[in-house]
């Protein structure tokens, strides 16, 4: 019998120091990743994106 592996999306398991770009936090979050937003405001990783995600694309 053979088994099954699943695999987790890697983007779920990143965290903000992970990333070394707005565009890569932006692009996990918009993939589910809502743990880089920790203060519900719409923007990822702000030390990356900026606090008003002036850096995001």
């Amino acid at each position: 019998m053979a088994a099954t592996v699943l695999i987790t999306p890697v983007a779920n398991a990143q965290t903000c120091k992970s990333f070394s770009s707005c565009e890569e936090a932006v692009r996990s979050y918009r993939s589910g990743n809502s743990r880089l937003d920790r203060d519900k405001d719409g923007v990822p990783c702000e030390s990356l994106c900026g606090k008003n995600g002036e850096r995001m694309r």
